[in-house]
């Protein structure tokens, strides 16, 4: 058979079968329906134009003129990142070079279908979404649908997941559900990330970066020679900037706890330390170990106010509610503040911005036996220490003065006075996490079938303080009890004429002075957990033939949850104030087998495509900052999804094009969400198991060679969600009823791009010369999933430069060391963008955080 023809024979099956799960034209959610079909038609031509086969090229005075292979361990072997039926992006040390990424956050921009950020209040906490999947929730109890692995080490919360990782070698983004080998609540997807390791001869590789914003950075790492079968490498990393944004404010905080306010905004001072030592005690026998440490300080970006709410929302019904009206001057000077709402604001007036610290600690080890060419036994465990915390995060974007019947009048104070919207303090963020995991990686008949099997154990326990202060319109506290509304109006609370007379107007701080038997002032809101996991997997590749590969693994789990949870408000009449007799207690078991199965066609050489249909697993859990007691001693139900995957993995013309492309389908049942809670009870979420969902869409990376010097890359995301499901409670009939027909997913852009051009000249005699252009592209999305009017984030398009002089000859002084020196932009085009967002309904407000404005400096890099 032609190699065209079963080109178009395997393209005909994969569309066939996609194009079964379309839905029917005329269906209300069909809206990008034929785009979607216009899509997986393009993807056939190109899987059909032909085949053809690679021949490495010579690169010719240090200039590359085709594709290096790529190496990747996104199946926990090292193999061809053409040879690896998954949709991957990897990032080489050359392209992390290139790109300058230092951490997690700074992959987001150059991957498709991938939205990454800060959440609001950190500078540590990550919220990661694949494929419009993920977790924007930092709670330490909530078990993010992203994984994120070092050294295969799982990084369990989001809170301490933005974090320097010194000495990267590579970092994998791999898409859709790893149910099998990455198997630990990974719905969404994973991020793998691979540090470098001692080579054993003596080396030495120094940086320093200055930027605006007073920002610097610098590191050094050294490796030493080998001594006795040990080799190790140092290495140190430090980062500082003053922050884009000014904080105004001069006064005190709201609460004695505040000490400090800090008059600079997005600041952060990080250093980041990392020790590997590599032991061969034999020539089979490989001991890794690692010790990271990270010391963060900083005041995270400004979360500002882009909105007051005029209504109430609730899913069925919007009802009007006038908050710069009934709020009273609270509202109206919120009002006041938002200004224009896609402005990014560089001033502000900030009550309760004070610094953020967070402690991380770090162990891993990986030992590996090459028992023969044919099988490997691997230990690997992990084990990290995470604290984080701060004496005040400004969440209302400014700050107020307003009349306060407990706070004011009762005290003998009849004016206006500090009045916060809403702030909190997180005094303890608390993660204490420990991995074992076994494998054993082999081949049996002649290299055609290979295996990886394991068993893993996670055991991890948590704890976050998190106090909070909030104020509400009167309308919505006097009810609450039938002697506050004549009390109010009493004290001159009424709205003043026209109004109908008894309405009552202003705002009042929660929770009240005597219902606080904690920090004054604030709602006492502790809650943790101790989890327990462990599973078993394995997954066989069978060469069936020398063109066709077939690929099953399984993997069982099984989960424990043991969570607590103390609120002030749960139990507790405000008005006849008592405290909560004991903390609430909640435990349950969830247990899982996820399974992949996939075919691998080689249709030449340098052409391939694959279908693979795979399941993924998210633990059930409780809500620990729900704020009643059902809605945290009722467990949420796991998360499960089931994927189709058709790939292709192509190079052309003698390895100077390479081309790799992936249609999916994802199918959620009980898909987990954070349904937004915000009252007298305070301001918190809580995880239900809102209904079922279809994600699909597409994939494309392109990287050509078209000239010697020159490398081209570009690559798209395509997304299109749609709930089949989505219950919430109708507060009016008091039952969950379905509004998918209004329900929107979160952090799914429709569009995704990236297209970058790299140009190498020809050497000079003292360098070589490197200019790089990136241009990034990301669709509107929402943050929540129908309060979202005020927040929503408009497309946007980032435009990021480098150029770069390489190989510097430094003569005689400094032997055979090696200088490169870059100017750098990000931003260049000044975007002002929203990149998070909250909706505090019934509070009153709403407000987003935006991204960085443009940034630039100069790197010095040496190393010998």
């Amino acid at each position: 058979m032609a190699p065209w023809t079963g080109t178009l024979g395997v393209g005909a099956l994969a569309l066939a079968i996609i194009h079964k799960n379309d839905h029917p034209e005329g269906n209300d959610v069909s809206k990008h329906a034929s785009g979607f079909r216009f899509q997986r038609s393009v993807l056939a031509l190109m899987i059909a134009a032909g085949g053809g086969s690679a021949v490495p090229a010579a690169a010719q005075g240090g200039r590359a003129s085709a594709l290096e292979e790529v190496v990747v361990t996104a199946q926990r072997r090292e193999e061809s990142l053409q040879d690896t039926p998954i949709s991957i992006t990897a990032f080489t040390p050359d392209r992390i070079a290139d790109l300058g990424i230092h951490n997690v956050t700074d992959i987001g921009e150059f991957a498709p279908n991938i939205s990454i950020a800060k959440q609001p209040g950190s500078n540590v906490s990550l919220a990661i979404y694949i494929r419009g999947v993920g977790s924007a929730e930092s709670s330490v109890v909530n078990d993010p649908k992203v994984g994120v692995y070092v050294d295969g080490v799982y990084v369990s919360k989001a809170v301490g997941g933005v974090f320097d990782v010194v000495d990267l070698e590579r970092v994998e983004v791999l898409r859709g559900p790893q149910g099998t080998l990455f198997g630990r609540n990974t719905t969404g997807g994973a991020v793998n990330i691979t540090t470098k390791k001692p080579t054993g001869e003596f080396g030495l590789k120094a940086n320093g970066t200055v930027g605006n914003y007073d920002s610097q950075r610098y590191g050094l790492r050294i490796d030493l020679p080998e001594y006795y079968n040990v080799a190790a490498n140092l290495s140190v990393n430090h980062f500082q900037t003053d922050g884009w944004a000014d904080n105004r404010y001069d006064g005190a905080g709201i609460s004695s706890l505040q000490s400090d306010i800090e008059d600079t905004v997005a600041s952060e001072d990080n250093w980041a330390y990392r020790l590997a030592l590599r032991w061969r005690p034999l020539d089979s026998v490989t001991v890794d170990y690692a010790f990271d440490r990270t010391d963060n300080e900083g005041v995270p970006s400004p979360f500002q106010l882009t909105g007051v709410r005029t209504e109430l929302f609730n899913g069925f019904t919007r009802r009007p509610f006038p908050f710069a009206t009934l709020g009273g001057s609270l509202y109206q000077q919120m009002a006041a503040q938002v200004g224009d709402p896609d402005d990014r604001k560089k001033n502000l007036t900030l009550d309760n911005s004070t610094l953020e610290w967070t402690d991380i600690d770090g162990h891993t080890v990986n030992a590996a036996w090459e028992v023969n060419d044919a099988l490997t036994f691997k230990y690997i465990f992990g084990y990290r220490y995470t604290d984080n915390g701060n004496t005040g995060s400004d969440t209302d974007g400014g700050t107020y003065y307003a009349r306060d019947l407990f706070y004011g009048v009762l005290r003998g104070n009849n004016g206006e006075i500090q009045s916060p919207g809403f702030s909190g303090v997180t005094s303890k963020n608390h993660v204490d996490a420990k991995t074992h995991e076994l494998q054993f990686i082999g081949n049996l008949f002649d290299e055609r079938l290979f295996y990886t099997g394991g068993l893993y154990y996670f055991d991890e326990t948590t704890q976050q303080d998190n106090p909070q202060t909030f104020s509400l319109p009167i309308a919505l506290v006097a009810p609450r009890s039938p002697a506050l509304p004549p009390l109010y109006q009493a004290l001159g609370f009424g709205c003043a004429p026209p109004a109908p007379a008894g309405l009552l107007c202003g705002s009042q701080r929660l929770p009240f002075p005597a219902s606080d038997p904690g920090i004054p002032g604030f709602v006492d809101f502790r809650y943790g957990q101790e989890s327990e996991s462990w599973a078993a997997y394995a997954q066989f590749t069978y060469e069936v033939t020398e063109s066709f590969d077939l690929t099953a693994g399984i993997r069982y789990t099984e989960d424990d949850k043991d969570a607590w949870l103390h609120n002030d408000n749960i139990d507790t009449d405000p008005v006849t104030p008592g405290t909560q007799t004991a903390r609430l207690q909640a435990d349950d078991q969830w247990d899982n087998i996820s399974y992949v199965v996939s075919g691998n066609y080689s249709i030449t050489d340098d052409v391939s495509v694959y279908l693979k249909f795979s399941t993924g697993y998210n633990a059930g859990g409780f809500s620990a900052r729900a704020t009643t007691v059902s809605g945290f001693d009722t467990p949420y139900d796991e998360e499960e999804v089931e994927v189709w995957e058709f790939g292709l993995k192509s190079e052309w013309l003698d390895n100077r094009v390479r081309l790799n492309a992936a249609l999916f389908t994802n199918d959620y049942t009980d898909m987990q969400i954070a349904q937004f809670e915000a009252g007298a009870g305070g301001a918190s979420s809580r995880q239900v198991n809102a209904g079922a969902a279809t994600y699909e869409g597409l994939e494309l990376e392109l990287v050509v060679v078209p000239v010697e010097g020159l490398t081209l890359d570009a690559n798209y995301g395509y997304l299109d969600t749609e709930f089949d499901e989505y219950m919430q409670l109708n507060p009016a009939t008091n039952r969950l009823e379905n509004i998918s027909d209004i329900a929107v997913a979160t952090y799914a852009p429709e569009n995704t791009w990236n297209a970058g051009a790299q140009y190498d000249f020809a050497p000079f005699s003292f360098g070589t010369l490197s200019a790089r252009l990136d241009v990034t592209y990301r669709d509107s999305l929402v943050f929540h999933p129908f309060l979202n009017d005020l927040t929503a984030a408009d497309d946007y398009t980032l435009v990021n430069g480098r150029i770069s002089l390489n190989d510097i000859d430094l003569g005689g002084c400094c032997g055979k060391g090696v200088m490169r020196v870059s100017l750098w932009g990000k931003n260049l085009a000044d975007e002002e963008y929203r990149n998070f967002g909250i909706d505090f309904d019934s509070i009153g407000f709403a407000g987003n955080r935006f991204g960085w404005p443009r940034t630039y400096g100069l790197d010095v890099e040496y190393a010998l």
